[in-house]
């Protein structure tokens, strides 16, 4: 290819995905050459068939605009002569150049034959931290202008501008490390290749070979230069911390305006971390939108013998916002400038040296394999970090097991890439850092890693710490997937490359284990099958009920004798295969350094099963061996195979954590920890020692700027079957969008009506310019909050994580509709056993555990509304059980003191709400 080829970027509408029974109903051609736009053409196409509903509300193409457009038959020649001496294009280039070229056949004319570039392939590999690759996505990351998705001219004209980018991305990336991915682009699918092949020519033919400014290469790989502004960092902070609320505000070098609730947790804050003589745990509870980041970090922030300040919180978005925007925040207000940074465990990291080694002799030889290597050599020109969760790719492929770093102890100082490697790098910033931020996740799991990563500290902040116990159940929680095993015993089994690998080292004892435990895998495996097939027939699982409890299923002591001895087998054998394993390991160990570049992956990823192997069987043993214990047990199906889980509730004290020791002070926060200060629920969840708690009152006029309405009738127990149940919500909420409310987050306690709802919003809306976003329909939480504010506003329906923790500030939230209560499923396996357990100790689950959980959920939710002194908004509650159940005094009292709580019907709602906001705009 020249600069002179002509690439025909095309993008076809049509009534399906079948070549053999779908028609195109829109083609569009846009024509690139040198970088250009010269030329463009588009059609509508009559099908002669009428348009699937699900195809006119995607495209917005109905059979009224198509039914005087040409048949294909009429433009076939002109399409064919048009594309013929051109490259073709597209995003997604096998359905259009497949469904292209069978409609000109059917219409007489010959397939095309022309050389095919798929720009999805290509936007993975050069635009690897964008959000998404379909064309919507990639004109986000890249600012295009994409007036008419799913149009095929609009389509077609973005695709052409993101061709354009992606060949002048080509250009940027330094000659050898072009060189390299021209040499992987070979694995890639059509003729990607061509585009390399073409770049790398043109760096030739200009002499464009040196460096480029800010990265460095190293043979192949070209990493961008770090910044080590850190340890230039200005230690001066102010020593003198503000107390009283006149002098607080006024001693602050920007026009801050603090609120009294702010004002009031700094102080408390400030108080508890320097006064040794305080008890070592603080809970504070404080509401949504009084800005509880900076009320922890700005009076810590005066304190420089208590860094680095350890902050623990519950979401990505959390951290994003801790360390871009609070840290400037205290520095704008204090002048007090404090280096943040993001901790997280090494797995997440890329292993420089491991990734190059392959680069010289490839593992696989497969296009996914090659396509991800290709994306990391260009993110890594672009990351400073190393952490690969930047890149959107399957983290998954077995690429990234062989690539992610195991820890500062592997690394050799012969290393090509010892001074750049990124956990290297992770730990200097770790040693300077003011404030480290981690999720709970890594906090909890910090218990059981042998190095420990997070440093000693004066000071741990728990953001959100009501989010703390199920993340300690979740790390305490043993999950045994059926699933899983047999793809594991299946590469235990087929060990052939292994055995080839250790040939090498011609070490007899090392083959004879793989030998051995391959004969033992298929013991293994059919003996599992025989107990999976009997433990599912006996558990009594249906199509609603995915989960059961153990001790529903027949005892042990009652199954038939084979059934029990095949259990004792497995036990044994899988006893044995761990003793093997410990064994195979140690003795590898010693010789990794001897096998050949080539052996190298398959001998680590040998050893990872083996791992992954070792560790499921440990749990196997633990749940069907003492089961007189402690543990809740219980079976799920997922993905039609069995899971068996287990956890053991005792052991759920923060005092068993080996991180509690570590720190001399404990805050933890939230705006709902307990009903009030003589309440125990939260400390009895964690088992915390004795502490301190301070209550800081409601910053918002809840009684002028919110109000909840409340249904009279309970429809969620009158409808059945359930899809009227789902149209009634529907309906409430196009009731509500009919009187201008665009602006509602919708919470659900159920994804199965939540995934109904969307359905016939999206029927009911397909012609209008309504942005529903659905969870984990339309995208994860942290997309559909950046689309929302992006959009200025929209209809969310979201689930469990929306009830908490979610931003939405901007833009103004008018409307929350809440479906039902959120109480916990009591008949969940997980929360049954809860509830025995707190039952055993002469607790009531239901007002002690369900009513607690459900009152700091509601209140979680509520919270959603009010973010800023200038919010103002509606509350409907579909459930009447709130005024209308025995517990609802209990209940009412986890809502913010002052709003109005009213009953009425639904038509009297609408009236109400739009009252409110007639009084209050």
């Amino acid at each position: 290819m020249t600069d002179k080829t002509t690439y025909a970027v095309v993008d076809i509408e049509t009534t399906g995905t079948s070549p053999e029974t779908d028609k195109i109903i829109q083609f569009a051609c846009v024509l690139v050459q040198n970088n250009e736009i010269i030329n463009y053409f588009s059609t509508d196409v009559n099908p002669l068939k009428k348009i699937p509903k699900n195809i006119e509300q995607l495209t917005g193409i109905s059979n009224e605009q198509v039914k005087n457009a040409p048949y294909f038959e009429d433009i076939a020649p002109m399409i064919k002569q048009l594309i013929s001496d051109c490259v073709f294009v597209a995003h997604n280039v096998y359905f259009d150049y497949a469904f292209l070229n069978s409609e000109l056949s059917r219409s007489g004319e010959e397939k095309l034959q022309t050389k095919c570039i798929d720009t999805v392939e290509l936007s993975q590999i050069l635009f690897p931290t964008s959000q998404g690759f379909r064309v919507t996505d990639l004109a986000d990351f890249l600012e295009l202008e994409h007036e008419n998705p799913h149009q095929a001219l609009s389509d077609a004209y973005v695709t052409a501008e993101l061709f354009i980018c992606l060949s002048q991305k080509m250009m940027m990336i330094p000659y050898v490390t072009l060189k390299k991915m021209l040499e992987l682009s070979y694995n890639l699918g059509v003729d990607n290749h061509l585009m390399f092949e073409k770049a790398l020519m043109k760096k030739e033919k200009d002499g464009f070979n040196h460096p480029f400014y800010g990265t460095k290469t190293i043979e192949c790989v070209t990493l961008k230069n770090k910044k080590y502004l850190f340890k230039e960092k200005n230690d001066d902070v102010g020593t003198t911390y503000p107390f009283d609320l006149t002098e607080n505000s006024q001693s602050f070098l920007s026009d801050f305006v603090p609120r009294k609730a702010q004002l009031e947790m700094m102080d408390t804050i400030y108080s508890f971390v320097n006064n040794e003589d305080e008890e070592k745990n603080l809970m504070v509870e404080v509401s949504t939108g009084s800005g509880k980041s900076l009320g922890y970090l700005l009076p810590l922030s005066y304190n420089r013998k208590k860094f680095p300040i350890i902050v623990s919180t519950s979401t990505i978005l959390l951290q994003e916002q801790l360390i871009d925007q609070t840290l400037e925040q205290v520095k704008e207000i204090t002048g007090n400038h404090l280096f943040g940074m993001v901790l997280k465990s090494n797995r997440h990291f890329i292993d420089l040296d491991k990734f190059y080694l392959t680069l010289l002799e490839k593992p696989v030889n497969q296009k996914q394999y090659a396509l991800n290597q290709m994306a990391i050599l260009t993110w890594l020109m672009e990351t400073e970090t190393g952490d690969l969760d930047e890149i959107n790719l399957n983290k998954s492929h077995v690429l990234f097991e062989h690539v992610k770093h195991m820890g500062r102890h592997t690394l050799s100082s012969d290393s090509l890439f010892f001074e750049e490697d990124f956990i290297k790098y992770l730990e200097e910033k770790k040693e300077v850092a003011d404030v480290i931020v981690v999720n709970h996740a890594f906090l909890c799991e910090e218990s059981k890693r042998q190095t420990k990563l997070i440093p000693k500290s004066s000071v741990l902040i728990i953001d959100e710490s009501h989010k703390l116990v199920s993340s300690i159940e979740n790390q305490e929680l043993i999950s045994i997937s059926f699933g899983l095993i047999y793809s594991l015993l299946k590469k235990i089994r087929e060990s052939e490359e292994l055995s080839y690998s250790l040939h090498q080292l011609n070490n007899q004892k090392l083959t004879q284990a793989v030998n051995l435990l391959s004969n033992f895998s298929q013991d293994v495996r059919e003996d599992l099958q025989r107990l999976e097939q009997f433990m599912i027939e006996v558990s009594n699982f249906t199509e609603s009920k995915k989960e059961v409890s153990f001790d529903d299923v027949e005892k042990i002591s009652n199954w038939p004798l084979p059934m029990r001895k095949n259990l004792k087998e497995l036990l044994t054998i899988l006893t044995e295969i761990n003793h093997i394993s410990t064994d195979f390991k140690n003795e590898v160990f010693t010789h990794l350094t001897q096998v050949e570049i080539g052996s190298y992956f398959d001998v680590l990823d040998y050893l990872t099963s083996l791992e992954r192997l070792s560790e499921w069987s440990l749990h196997f043993i633990a749940y069907f061996r003492n089961l007189e214990d402690s543990n809740a047990r219980w079976l799920a199906i997922k993905d039609k195979h069995l899971q068996l889980k287990m956890l053991d509730f005792s052991m759920l004290s923060i005092k068993n954590m080996s991180w509690y020791e570590q720190f001399e002070k404990i805050v933890y926060t939230s705006s709902t920890l307990q009903l009030d200060v003589d309440s125990t629920y939260f400390e009895s969840q964690l088992d915390i020692p004795v502490s301190r708690k301070v209550r800081i009152e409601d910053s918002f006029n809840y009684h002028d700027k919110a109000k909840l309405l409340v249904i009279s009738e309970n429809k969620a127990e009158q409808y059945h079957p359930k899809d009227d149940y789902a149209n009634y919500i529907a309906k409430v909420l196009i009731d509500y969008y009919a009187i201008g409310k665009t602006s509602m987050l919708v919470l659900f306690t159920s994804h199965h009506v939540l995934k109904q709802v969307y359905h016939i919003l999206q029927n009911h809306f397909h012609h209008q310019e309504v942005d529903i976003f659905a969870q984990d329909i339309t995208g994860t939480k942290e997309k559909i909050v950046k689309k929302y504010i992006k959009n200025n506003g929209g209809i969310i329906l979201g689930a469990n994580s929306f009830w908490e923790g979610v931003d939405l500030s901007l833009p103004t939230l008018d409307l929350i509709i809440m479906t039902k209560l959120p109480f916990d499923p009591p008949k969940r396996p997980m929360i049954e056993a809860k509830y025995h357990y707190l039952e055993s100790l002469g607790k009531n689950p239901f007002y002690e555990e369900a009513i607690p959980q459900a009152g700091m959920r509601l209140r979680q939710g509520l919270g959603r509304l009010l973010r800023s002194e200038n919010d103002r908004g509606v509350i409907l509650l579909l459930d009447n059980r709130l005024l209308k159940a025995s517990y609802s005094k209990q209940l009412l009292g986890y809502l913010p003191i002052g709003l109005e709580v009213e009953e009425c019907t639904l038509e009297e709602s609408l009236e109400e709400a739009i009252l409110f906001f007639e009084n209050n705009n």
